[in-house]
């Protein structure tokens, strides 16, 4: 009779619709990202005195609080701060149409193209005096410097079609693809360090292989449609699975980022080999997630969710906000430099943000939104100097200074901070909200009809398109929407003002309103005793997850995380080992979820 009654009473209670509470963005940059504008102009403004007004020309590199040259640090014009001022300045004109930033970013590139390229040896040289002349002109190049060279050009190439930017991408590109490029097959990737002439190459990392993507590789595969772009993605790709996450399960923490030329690695504890930066663990992840949106190889996702597990496990700060700053992958310690409290840096920031409102998008899981959303409110408050402009480059785990509250050094240019914005305004609209944004760019006339490709977001062509088009005012009409092509006729020039908006989903706010693109039926038998069946129906193509629940919400089991094609499904939950009792069965995908409670009954 007990059991009877026990029947009853659980399958009226099931009868009642279940639902998980979603998390709800606190941070007012992520719930209206329009907002983001003003911050991404403050930065851009910033580096205005670090500019040098001589015939000279080129950004300084160190540079302190106020923007003034920080001669304490010295008075070089590293190649570096010149191609990344450029790309974040760059960006900053398409965010806000202000020209000039476009000029002040040529500015470094001119810089560049005059005093930094090896004429003799080919190639990008670093360290360069406030006069132009080359500082150590035989002294090794690295990867991560001809990586970060292609940066700024490629801005300028996908915001101008400027034929000269291109011009010097090209042969950039080209040296690192002739000689910084290992193609022997056991052991392809990109060199970290080699002689100036190139003759002696040794030695792989993380910079030299992530921050190929980052640079380059991706932008320059959307923008041109060339396969060589996308085939050597892909290999980088290969190499950030099987070489850089691979090795995090030997690991107490991260994964190996320092590598001899064949990819083995040792745990010597000199010139930080053993380091592992929680940053550099997040790029990857969302490096990972955004070359998956263009080759569906299951493996990227799941290496990017394992990636992102793992820093939110053991890297992040769950109190505060955002991702601490490095640690001995062997020992599982945090690094703090002789500091009495832990460090988070700028740019690892942008990687969480960056990485969970991109991982959010694709597997709907709420943690991702809530890194994001956690990361950029501490960054907001804490990092960025709302008396001066622009961020500060490290602070102490609740906020405060460490180290110096410089704004530039070797490290640090317009690229992260701007980038920061440039992401949540165009993640956070187009992707999150489903509202459009507004991004401008500028051409110079040819004396031919051109078709200029517009890939602003690294996201799947079909997820946005050209919602209007203005040329210096006036509506301009010669646009193709979802392929994001713009028709210029000879001739013609002018600012473009372009607004991209969301061509597919739904948003945060509305998915209570969405029409479903999942179907979850009710388990059969139920009550059962041990083992029921479970179908459910998907109607377009992505990432489902089917997970059971106790009644705590504490998960018990995962049945379904993977990619699936639109169809019927169905797949059997075995309760042997478990209570009798109440359980939920949840399905997710994209931002749908649907909830539903069986009875396991003994």
């Amino acid at each position: 009779m007990k059991k009877n009654l026990f029947s009853l009473l659980a399958i009226l209670f099931l009868s009642i619709p279940f639902t998980f509470a979603q998390y709800h963005v606190k941070s007012q940059y992520l719930k209206t990202p329009d907002l983001i504008l003003g911050y991404v102009d403050s930065c851009a403004a910033f580096w205005d005195s670090a500019l040098d007004k001589s015939s000279i020309g080129g950004f300084f590199t160190n540079i302190d609080r106020q923007g003034n040259v920080l001669t304490s640090w010295g008075t070089s014009k590293d190649m570096i701060s010149q191609s990344r001022n450029a790309y974040g300045l760059t960006r900053a004109f398409m965010m806000t149409g202000n020209e000039t930033y476009l000029n002040q970013g040529q500015k470094g590139l001119d810089f560049m193209y005059k005093f930094a390229w090896d004429k003799t040896y080919g190639g990008w040289f670093n360290s360069i005096s406030s006069s132009g002349s080359v500082n150590s002109i035989n002294g090794n190049k690295y990867a991560f410097y001809q990586h970060y060279a292609l940066l700024g050009l490629m801005a300028k190439v996908e915001v101008t079609g400027d034929t000269t930017a291109m011009g010097w991408f090209n042969k950039g590109y080209q040296y690192n693809e002739t000689v910084l490029w290992d193609s022997n097959p056991a052991r392809f990737g990109y060199f970290n360090s080699l002689s100036r002439n190139g003759s002696t190459r040794s030695g792989k990392t993380f910079n030299s292989t992530v921050d190929a993507i980052t640079t380059h590789l991706l932008n320059m595969y959307l923008l041109t449609g060339e396969e060589k772009y996308k085939t050597r993605m892909l290999e980088v790709a290969s190499n950030m699975v099987d070489r850089l996450a691979k090795t995090m399960d030997a690991q107490e923490i991260g994964f190996a980022e320092n590598y001899n030329t064949d990819w083995t690695y040792n745990n010597s504890t000199s010139n930080d080999n053993t380091r592992t930066i929680m940053g550099h663990v997040l790029k990857t992840a969302w490096c990972l997630g955004r070359v998956y949106q263009f080759e569906k190889n299951e493996v990227y996702l799941q290496t990017a969710i394992k990636l992102a597990d793992h820093v939110l496990a053991k890297g992040y700060d769950h109190v505060y906000g955002g991702p601490f700053k490095d640690y001995d992958r062997v020992s599982g310690e945090m690094l703090l430099y002789g500091q009495p409290d832990s460090a988070k840096a700028w740019w690892q920031m942008e990687q969480a943000i960056t990485a969970g409102l991109f991982l959010y998008d694709l597997t709907g899981d709420d943690k991702y939104l809530k890194m994001a959303d956690e990361t950029l409110s501490f960054y907001m408050t804490h990092f960025v100097d709302h008396e001066y402009g622009e961020v500060y480059e490290n602070q102490l785990r609740r906020g405060g200074f460490i180290w110096n509250d410089a704004k530039a050094g070797g490290g640090k240019a317009a690229y992260h901070s701007i980038e920061t914005g440039y992401y949540v305004y165009l993640y956070g609209n187009l992707m999150l909200h489903k509202k459009p944004v507004t991004l401008y760019y500028k051409y110079s006339p040819l004396n031919q009809d051109r078709v200029v490709q517009l890939y602003p977001l690294e996201i799947s062509s079909d997820q946005y398109r050209i919602k209007s088009v203005e040329k210096d005012g006036q509506t301009y009409s010669d646009f193709l929407s979802q392929e994001k092509k713009l028709t210029i006729p000879s001739g013609v020039n002018g600012v473009f003002k372009v607004v991209f908006e969301s061509s597919t989903g739904v948003s945060v706010a509305d998915n209570q309103k969405a029409v479903k693109r999942l179907s979850l039926e009710q388990n059969y038998p139920n009550p059962f005793n041990p083992i029921t069946k479970i179908n459910y129906q998907v109607s377009s193509q992505g990432v489902v997850s089917l997970k059971v629940f106790d009644m705590q919400g504490r998960e018990i089991r995962s049945l379904v995380n993977e990619q699936k094609a639109p169809g019927t499904y169905s797949v059997s939950f075995d309760g042997a080992g478990l209570s009798s009792g109440i359980y939920l069965y949840q399905i997710k995908s994209g931002n749908v979820t649907e909830t539903k409670g069986m009875l396991l009954l003994k």
